[in-house]
Formats: C-alpha cells, sequence, structure tokens
C-alpha cells in the first residue's frame, strides 16, 4: 500500500474526532480570529474563488464560504469529506468538496485567486510535488497560506523533545488527558513511515522550496498563537507554535 494511501486511512480514522474539535472551532472566537488572519492577506472587497487544501473537517472551506467566497474544500481522506459536508450543511455553507490527493488535483490550470492550508504539509509525502501542483492551480499573482508547525521535530531535537514532555505533564495535572482523536486498530495508531518533512526546520524549508519554484513576496508569521489557539493549545502545543507562510504565483508564471 502506497504511503498517501496508508495516510489517508489514518485520516479516515480520526475523521469522527477532528470533526467535534471542527465543531467547536466553529462555535468559537477562532471564526473572526482566523478571517482575520486570512482576509489581511488577500485584496479587500474582490471576489475570491479558494481552495482548502487538506480541508479534514472543512473548518476553512466553511467560514470562507460565509464570508462569501467560493470555496472548494479538498482533502484524500473520504472519511474527512463526509464530516466536512455534514458540518456544511450544519453551518448552512455553500462551500463544495471532493476527495482529492492534494499531490495531484482534477483542477485546470490557472483556477483559484486563493489557496490556502493548515496543518498539511508535514503530513506530505512529496511536499515539492504538492506545491508545484499548488502553484500550477493558482492564477498568476494569486496567494498561497500555509499555516503548520514543526509537529514532529522534538522526535529528532532532544532539548524540544524534554520541552513538549513538560508541556504535556503540566496539561495533564491541570486539563487531564489530551484529546485523543484515533478510532481504530491500536497497532496502526503511529504512522509508521518518516515523513520528508519531519526533521526538517520550518519554515525555512519552506522559504527556500516556494523561492526555488519562483514563487514571490514570500513572508512568514512565525507565531500565530495568540491569535487563533485558546489558553489550553498555547499549554500543549506552545514548543512548537503554529506559523503562517504567505507568498504569491508569479505574474510571468503561467504554470
Amino acid at each position: 500500500m502506497e504511503a498517501q494511501e496508508k495516510l489517508a486511512q489514518r485520516w479516515t480514522r480520526s475523521s469522527a474526532g477532528y470533526s467535534s474539535i471542527i465543531q467547536d472551532e466553529l462555535a468559537s472566537f477562532r471564526v473572526k480570529a482566523w478571517l482575520d488572519v486570512v482576509e489581511a492577506q488577500v485584496p479587500k472587497g474582490k471576489e475570491l474563488k479558494i481552495l482548502d487544501v487538506g480541508t479534514g473537517p472543512g473548518f476553512f472551506a466553511i467560514i470562507l464560504s460565509k464570508a462569501g467566497y467560493e470555496t472548494i474544500g479538498i482533502d484524500c481522506s473520504p472519511g474527512m469529506i463526509q464530516q466536512a459536508k455534514a458540518n456544511a450543511q450544519r453551518e448552512k455553507a455553500s462551500a463544495k468538496f471532493k476527495v482529492m490527493d492534494s499531490h495531484s488535483m482534477d483542477f485546470p490550470d490557472n483556477t483559484f485567486d486563493l489557496i490556502l492550508s493548515r496543518n498539511v504539509t508535514w503530513t506530505l509525502h512529496n511536499p515539492i510535488k504538492a506545491y508545484k501542483e499548488w502553484q500550477r492551480v493558482l492564477k498568476p499573482g494569486g496567494r498561497l497560506l500555509i499555516f503548520d508547525a514543526n509537529w514532529h521535530l522534538h522526535q529528532y531535537d532532544e532539548e524540544l523533545r524534554k520541552e513538549v514532555e513538560q508541556r504535556e505533564e503540566l496539561f495533564r495535572q491541570t486539563y487531564g488527558e489530551p484529546y485523543d482523536t484515533y478510532e481504530g486498530p491500536e497497532e496502526e495508531r503511529e504512522i509508521k513511515v518518516k515523513l520528508p518533512l519531519s526533521d526538517q526546520h520550518r519554515p525555512s524549508w519552506d522559504n527556500g522550496a516556494l523561492q526555488a519554484l519562483g514563487f514571490i513576496d514570500i513572508a512568514n508569521e512565525l507565531d500565530l498563537t495568540p491569535k487563533v489557539w485558546d489558553e489550553k493549545e498555547r499549554l500543549l502545543y506552545g514548543a512548537t507554535p503554529l506559523f503562517m507562510v504567505a507568498a504569491r504565483k508569479n505574474l510571468s508564471i503561467i504554470k
């Protein structure tokens, strides 16, 4: 079985748990907080066609469609897309959803004004291929927003590992066990393949990759957590803060 197919199965087994988290987010301060972050990066008052890559249970696609944008969410996991459709119906959102591999997408060249993703790039088995594909379907001048963190870097950095473990223990003492989204065979809980970005320092890696592909206006916000995470998230995940990479497709690149 291919690595991406195994990962898709893993996310499907976590889809109901993640959907519960997304439903909580949709009822929280995060809707306005994330809209503020995204809309600060795009032209004001312009109709936008937006692609949410790795949409999961549909958070970005839902809030952006409700804000008036034409939005499509894709995910390699059928379970995640099923949850996204149910959440969109519950929220009365017009977002569309499709099962699709972000490394090879069924969209024409130069389709979208904005592509964004959250906690997706770290899961990719070939992130360079994926970024090139996202570039292909962006319109010239279109914007790319990547939100992610160094989720597994602590496995390769002893000092970071200690901080992660200390935070996890303090979280347990304060709030109890962290929420577990996984449902499935215990022996398949962990992702057993080493993913290409697990030991990379990001967003430095992303900056170099996007520059090599010809993206322009590359910029970072290294810690979004005060804007979009609550107190529990800041405690549990604060060793690996959520960052943003913003970039623009060069007007001279047609594909």
